[in-house]
């Protein structure tokens, strides 16, 4: 099965938040706002975020 969805944390701040893998719009860290992934026509850029695991 596919994973879909991903658990991250931000680089800046340490807050984690669950993803789409596939997102199609820029994500931002609610907690103080750096951007985490920019879509890409497929699997998004995780650009300022680390995977901590991989969600069904």
């Amino acid at each position: 099965m596919a994973q879909n969805f991903l658990k991250v944390t931000c680089k800046d701040c340490g807050s984690e938040a669950t993803i789409y893998s596939r997102a199609t719009s820029t994500i931002s860290c609610t907690v103080c706002g750096a951007t985490l992934s920019i879509p890409s026509g497929g699997k998004a850029n995780l650009i300022g975020c680390t995977v901590v695991e991989a969600l069904d």
